[in-house]
């Protein structure tokens, strides 16, 4: 375990003047599992990029792999040397097979104009047996879950005789029951010698399958420690430079009347939800993977066909047949997936936070620019939005802040109700804290939250009541005192009994 098999020296990376990475000296030992940690923005994908061939370090920066020095010029040149990375947005080619997209850099070992389905289904099958999945590999990775498609991913890399691989956040969208039994394969090819730099944060996994952890902050390394000798506190207070007593940060309100009433609704995927959220509470939505919270989500914002049952706003019914129609009843959604259907990446931030308002904003249709700058500057301002200047594109901006610009698009014309799908999703403990607060500062304002999470403790923690939800069905509603993550569990896996 003593045997270093990749090193770090002096690695830095300047961006349009922007020191983004600071001298970073890092030692990574053969067979280990090592976390790295550190807040949205701390210089972690940037790291990655370096280290897998993406992007070239600052001059006097040096890679060793193995005790020799490499200049990688690209990703293959990586590979080349054993390393292979896993990103959390997974590279597989949906409509190829299994066995194809095992093999798809491998092109050279099969020469000869006809593919070779049967020598690739044979090296798919043996890797895909060592990790323990037992699937035909000629059907199309599209058929797979999320969990399927990470082991394919990591079947690739095993394929390739990876020696180092590097997983960016790899159960960041997949369930519990799957993230136990991917990190289950993390710890045997640990055992088996290959090397894993694993990003995550969830900080529980850390404890449960790290070796050591390194924590970077703002660019800078804070240090490397044995996991074994640190507590979760303990690596929090290394990625924020201070101590974080109050990570799940839960207002008293005193909640009004019934904004939104749901009764009896249904529609093609879940059946026969009931729940009622007052003005300033908190209703989380709780399940497992598959359990339709989303698709509910979804409904409640005119975005999926309602079959049955009712819905009321403020006492009225309220027919959600478009987003359009939503907006106008004063409902706002913040989506699960912010890069897909929250912001338009390519687009600078103020214009993605004036999105929803921009109707608004015109004079004979002509946008008025510096009214959105203004716009955009408040919200900013009020969301503690972290950014060089409101001109900056949303995709250079961290997932935290990200979030941020994803909830402020919606702000400017004062919802009465806000949806939040999975609101903290691969953003770090700092910006969830964050998150957080902002979600009670809106519930004081009087607005009614809905709050679909995967993430139990925030589910308990930051709700006023949880409806919990199984395969499309209602298993019941927990209220905040009585909700612990035993009862949760039980009722989100009821119907699978």
């Amino acid at each position: 375990m003593s045997e270093n098999i990749l090193q770090l020296r002096n690695i830095g990376k300047t961006f349009f003047g922007v020191n983004v990475l600071r001298d970073v000296n890092l030692d990574i030992r053969k067979g280990e599992v090592h976390a790295l940690l550190g807040e949205n923005g701390a210089g972690k994908s940037t790291l990655i990029k370096i280290i897998s061939g993406y992007q070239p370090p600052d001059k006097g920066g040096e890679i060793e792999v193995n005790g020799q020095k490499v200049h990688f010029r690209s990703p293959r040149d990586a590979k080349n040397a054993g390393i292979h990375t896993i990103y959390q947005e997974l590279s597989l080619c949906l409509d190829m097979s299994i066995a194809e997209n095992i093999v798809i850099d491998k092109q050279e070992e099969y020469p000869g104009f006809m593919l070779r389905q049967r020598e690739f289904n044979k090296r798919a099958t043996e890797v895909l047996q060592r990790l323990g999945l037992d699937i035909d590999p000629s059907i199309k990775v599209r058929q797979l879950s999320i969990a399927q498609q990470q082991v394919v991913e990591i079947a690739k890399a095993i394929s390739a005789n990876a020696k180092i691989i590097l997983m960016d956040e790899p159960t960041s969208s997949i369930s519990q029951k799957d993230a136990e039994r991917l990190l289950e394969i993390v710890r045997n090819l640990r055992d088996e010698g290959v090397t894993i730099l694993y990003i995550s944060h969830r900080l529980h996994e850390i404890s449960e399958i790290a070796d050591r952890v390194t924590v970077l902050r703002d660019g800078n390394m804070v240090g490397t420690v044995n996991a074994s000798e640190v507590t979760t506190q303990d690596l929090i207070n290394m990625m924020v430079g201070r101590e974080m007593t109050n990570v799940y940060p839960k207002r008293q309100v005193e909640l009004g009347d019934v904004v939104l009433k749901v009764e009896d609704l249904s529609s093609d995927v879940f059946e026969h939800v009931s729940f009622e959220v007052r003005s300033g509470e908190i209703v989380g939505i709780g399940g497992l993977v598959g359990a339709k919270r989303t698709e509910l989500m979804e409904a409640l914002f005119g975005l999926r066909k309602i079959t049955g049952g009712k819905i009321y706003v403020k006492g009225k019914e309220y027919n959600p047949n478009s987003p359009r129609s939503a907006i106008k009843h004063g409902i706002a959604f913040v989506t699960e997936d912010r890069k897909k259907t929250g912001l338009v990446l390519c687009l600078p931030v103020y214009e993605n936070v004036n999105m929803v308002n921009a109707d608004t904003m015109h004079k004979f249709g002509v946008l008025n620019w510096k009214d959105l700058q203004n716009v955009a500057r408040s919200h900013r301002d009020k969301l503690n939005i972290r950014l060089a200047n409101l001109g900056q594109t949303a995709s250079t901006l961290s997932g935290g802040n990200q979030q941020k610009v994803a909830l402020a698009k919606w702000l400017d014309f004062e919802p009465e109700i806000i949806l939040f799908d999975e609101p903290t999703r691969g953003i770090d403990i700092g910006a969830k804290t964050e998150i957080y607060s902002i979600m009670g500062d809106l519930a004081a304002q009087g607005v009614a939250v809905v709050m679909v999470s995967s993430e139990l403790p925030e589910l308990i923690s930051v709700t006023d009541q949880i409806v919990v939800m199984c395969e499309g069905k209602m298993t019941g509603i927990v209220p905040h005192s009585e909700a612990t993550q035993e009862r949760i569990m039980t009722l989100a896996a009821a119907s699978l009994k």
